[in-house]
């Protein structure tokens, strides 16, 4: 098994496909909507021992995005890698659109992964978007990997009230459709909203995001991933303040 998670000198984790980043509002939604045709939602993750996931912070006054890559193990979540990235934040803050404004620097973190990913994690919505192609479905497309978006917040669709016991969920729907879970992670927590981002669906989706869960809100990979970025931004910035006293 270490032979295949990782292999020193090797890039596993590759873009597959890739498109110009877009400067305007217009660009970007076009690009979404070439995007949407691609993805591909199915079950069968039956082979997954190798999760990546990934997650962001905003520097000091917005201007620069950190990310955290982690990638653990499956089922018994070891970490076995970490990547980091940063870089300026080029592209408007529009709500649906949060893929062209993270996901350079995203894309580039998870460049950088040398280990064997069969699955992706990230911190936002996969088919459960306006689009029908969130952040989750954008990654999963470009690395062309099976990919889950887990949130906090919920971007669209609606859903009944969810029980307050740990496990209990409801189906989020777009137009009586079912796009998503709604989640119960903690007793008496908000829910997250677990979502298919590509070539997996929603029965899959929640249960590898439940078999990650280890105590806390989110599923144990992306809250590592979402620690080692704040700690990268803060050390980042720490640093550079030094420097230039």
């Amino acid at each position: 098994m270490g032979q295949r998670v990782k292999k020193e000198g090797c890039r596993l984790l590759e873009c597959r496909q890739f498109h110009e980043w877009p400067k305007t509002k217009s660009e970007a939604t076009a690009t979404q909507r070439e995007m949407v045709d691609k993805v591909e939602l199915y079950g069968g993750l039956d082979n997954v021992r190798t999760i990546a996931a990934v997650d962001t912070s905003y520097g000091h006054g917005g201007e620069t995005l950190y990310a955290c890559a982690v990638v653990t193990t499956f089922p018994e979540i070891e970490e076995i890698e970490r990547t980091f990235h940063h870089g300026a934040v080029s592209f408007p803050y529009i709500p649906g659109l949060f893929y062209f404004r993270e996901g350079p620097v995203i894309i580039q973190a998870l460049k950088k992964v040398r280990s064997d990913v069969d699955l992706i994690i990230v911190h936002g919505h996969g088919v459960a978007h306006p689009q029908r192609c969130g952040m989750a479905s954008q990654i999963g497309l470009i690395f062309d990997k099976p990919t889950i978006g887990c949130a906090r917040k919920l971007l669209t669709g609606q859903f009944r009230p969810v029980a307050p016991e740990k496990g209990s969920f409801q189906p989020v729907t777009i137009k009586a459709r079912e796009v998503a879970i709604a989640y119960r992670s903690k007793s008496d927590v908000k829910p997250i909203f677990i979502s298919p981002g590509h070539k997996c669906d929603i029965n899959d989706a929640r249960s590898i995001v439940v078999q990650n869960l280890r105590g806390y809100r989110l599923p144990e990979p992306l809250r590592l991933a979402h620690l080692f970025a704040n700690k990268y931004k803060r050390h980042t910035e720490k640093k550079r303040e030094y420097q230039q006293n």
